[in-house]
């Protein structure tokens, strides 16, 4: 196992910011007018910005007025071409929200390496170890997903169909997409810029997972320090009195160093939470509808289980996402209860009252809320699924 000189709580979010860095997407160029490679990377990200993130939702949307006007759209067509143009939108988004907000994203980073983050007994070091080992899973399962979902897209499910049709419906007013060699060189377009779309979403939605990892092992951390303030201070060689003291100020310290990061990180990624929320609950709603509208089931077994496996991604995310917020609340709110399960009646007169002041400080629920709104727990998991269906429900009558 690892000493804790080689483990960095920043390894929660090294997969994800190499991956950024990796698509040319990175958030920091340094600012040298004069530098010949400032302007390079300038250059590489608006080319990737328009030829990723612009062009391809454009002509999304072009082929989807079309298809409406034309008068012979089928819901089912409609809703797989609306719920690709919107995870295209959410990722954009993302990205420039994140962009924009990359001063909060420093900040994150430098308050995850501070020394209050930093811990020196094996217990502290397992736990650190344990969600370090989450985040980097997680990123591994959805960049898989990812990368299955490119391969039956974009490859296999058009092979089905002989490569006569774009894997992704576009349409451009100067030309037809669908005689050559324009159909060729759109289906070799799709190929590239569809991965580095999906791996950027991957690469955002799972650096969300880290820094709530990250909290929720601090969280952890700190109960087991408070369980152990006895075996902390043998360990230290302190007297009871002097130990209790001065280890229960360190994690009051430790405390408030969580709660500004929890604080940071939904200032950081609260309006990432409101709009995955919203938009992720009409993707939800018009990917099941293509799911129901499916007719000939047994001749569209590549095509049901792609949209099955994109439908359950999308509802697991959401899942993960509530799941680690709610568990934020619950080990906060839990730290009360193990200071208050103490052995206090013996400690002085001012230590209970440092006590008493900290259970009633720690009354005020740390929460991560969506746009100040809403609290990103399982509760509103429940919401945003029934939210969710009733998108659906109006869909499914409209098929009908």
């Amino acid at each position: 196992m690892k000493p804790l000189t080689e483990l960095d709580p920043f390894q929660h979010i090294s997969f994800q910011f190499k991956t950024i860095q990796l698509l040319g997407l990175w958030f920091y160029i340094p600012h040298d007018l004069n530098c010949p490679t400032f302007w390079l990377q300038i250059i590489c990200k608006v080319f990737t910005g328009v030829f990723v993130f612009i062009i391809p939702p454009l002509g999304q949307s072009i082929f989807l007025i079309k298809l409406i006007l034309s008068g012979d759209a089928e819901i089912q067509e409609i809703a797989g071409i609306v719920n690709l143009v919107l995870t295209e939108l959410l990722t954009s988004l993302k990205l420039l929200d994140l962009r924009c907000r990359r001063t909060l994203l420093r900040e994150l980073q430098e308050q995850m390496e501070s020394s209050e983050f930093l811990h020196f007994h094996r217990p502290q070091i397992d736990i650190i170890e344990k969600s370090i080992k989450l985040s980097k899973k997680l990123f591994v399962w959805l960049t898989v997903g990812v990368a299955i979902d490119i391969t039956v897209h974009i490859i296999i499910v058009p092979a089905v169909h002989g490569f006569k049709f774009l894997p992704v419906k576009m349409d451009f007013i100067f030309f037809d997409v669908n005689k050559y060699p324009y159909f060729n060189i759109i289906f070799i377009y799709q190929i590239l810029y569809k991965p580095t779309l999906l791996f950027t979403f991957g690469a955002i939605q799972t650096l969300r997972w880290a820094f709530m990892l990250c909290a929720n092992s601090q969280l952890d951390v700190l109960v087991y320090n408070l369980k152990n303030i006895k075996k902390l201070s043998e360990e230290e060689n302190l007297l009871e009195r002097e130990s209790f003291d001065n280890i229960f100020k360190r994690n009051i310290i430790h405390h408030c160093a969580i709660i500004q990061f929890v604080k940071t990180f939904e200032a950081a990624f609260g309006g990432q939470f409101i709009l995955f929320f919203i938009i992720n609950t009409c993707i939800i709603g018009t990917t099941a509808t293509q799911f129901f509208s499916i007719q000939n089931p047994l001749s569209h077994i590549v095509d049901i289980f792609w949209i099955f496996g994109f439908l359950f991604m999308l509802v697991m995310i959401l899942l993960i996402d509530c799941y680690f917020g709610s568990t934020i609340t619950d080990k906060s709110a839990y730290i009360s209860t193990v200071v208050y399960r103490h052995p206090w009646i013996n400690l002085p007169k001012n230590t209970k009252k440092n006590l008493i002041i900290f259970m009633s400080r720690n009354q005020r629920t740390l929460t991560i809320n969506a746009a100040k709104l809403v609290p990103v727990s399982i509760a509103t998991f429940t919401k945003v699924m029934n939210w969710t269906y009733k998108c659906f429900a109006v869909l499914n009558q409209m098929k009908n």
